[in-house]
Parts: structure tokens; sequence; C-alpha cells
């Protein structure tokens, strides 16, 4: 059970981590961006975010192959894909 927690948090800290480069990019030009405007800026890219990162999630899960580094990889990748969207 443990494992699949701490690969959950895997997946949000790539989200994350994704959210935080795309925030520190959009701040290089408007110094008072913040994640708050982001999440609501942009609703619908939060959306499939979210979607495209459960879907990863549980593919990887279900071919096996499911570690911190996939988790971790899914959630980068689904907020890439949210980001794409543009």
């Amino acid at each position: 059970m443990s494992f699949y927690i701490w690969t959950i948090v895997a997946l949000l800290a790539g989200t994350g981590t994704h959210v935080l480069k795309k925030i520190i990019e959009r701040r290089k030009t408007d110094t008072t961006f913040t994640f708050k405007r982001w999440l609501t800026a942009y609703p619908y890219k939060t959306i499939l975010t979210f979607m495209a990162g459960v879907a990863g999630y549980l593919g990887f899960m279900a071919a096996g192959e499911l570690t911190y580094a996939t988790a971790f990889m899914a959630g980068y990748m689904a907020n890439s894909l949210g980001g794409a969207a543009e």
C-alpha cells in the first residue's frame, strides 16, 4: 500500500516540477505571475493535466511498469501535455 502512496507523491512531484518550471519562465516577463493565477487562468489545462496524469499512472500500473521514476515522469509529461493545448 505504501508503494502506491509514494508513487502518487512522485506523480504529484512530477506535475509540480513542470508547473514550477512554467511559472519561472512566465515570471521572467511578468513578475506578478503566481501559482494561484496559473491555476485560475488555465482551468481546462488543470483538468487535462489531472486526467492525463491519472491515465499515465494507471497505464504504467496496468503494464507492470509502475516505479517511482515512471510515476514522476507521468506527472511531468501530463503537465507538458496540458501546456501543449495552448
